[in-house]
C-alpha cells in the first residue's frame, strides 16, 4: 500500500529527487532479499507504520498488516509506556529488539 511504497521511496530516493538510480534500485533490492532482516530494519518499518510515532496501535497493525502477521505482532509486543500514547498502545521498539 502507500506506506510501503513510502518506505522504499525513503530508501531509494532519500533526498525526494523524483529519481531512482540503478544503483538505489540493485541496493534496495539486495537488502529485500537478503534472508533476515536486521533489528534497526524492523524498527524502521514499524516507525513508518506507526506514522513515526514511538508506539504503534492495533489498528494499525490490522490495518497495514496481512492478519495473521498483525495478530502475531499483537500477541507478542507489550503495551508502550509513555505519557504520549493512547490507551492500548504498542512498543515496536522492544518487540523489534526482541526479534
Amino acid at each position: 500500500g502507500e506506506v510501503e511504497f513510502a518506505r522504499i521511496m525513503t530508501l531509494v530516493d532519500p533526498n525526494n529527487t523524483g529519481v531512482v538510480t540503478f544503483q538505489a534500485f540493485i541496493d534496495f533490492m539486495t537488502r529485500e532479499t537478503a534472508e533476515t532482516d536486521t533489528a534497526e530494519q524492523v524498527m524502521a518499518s514499524f516507525k513508518i507504520l506507526a506514522s513515526d510515532k514511538l508506539y504503534i496501535t492495533v489498528d494499525e497493525l490490522r490495518r497495514e498488516l496481512p492478519p495473521e502477521q498483525a495478530e502475531y505482532c499483537i500477541s507478542r509486543m507489550t503495551k508502550y509506556i509513555g505519557g504520549d500514547a493512547p490507551p492500548g498502545a504498542l512498543d515496536y521498539i522492544s518487540f523489534s529488539s526482541a526479534l
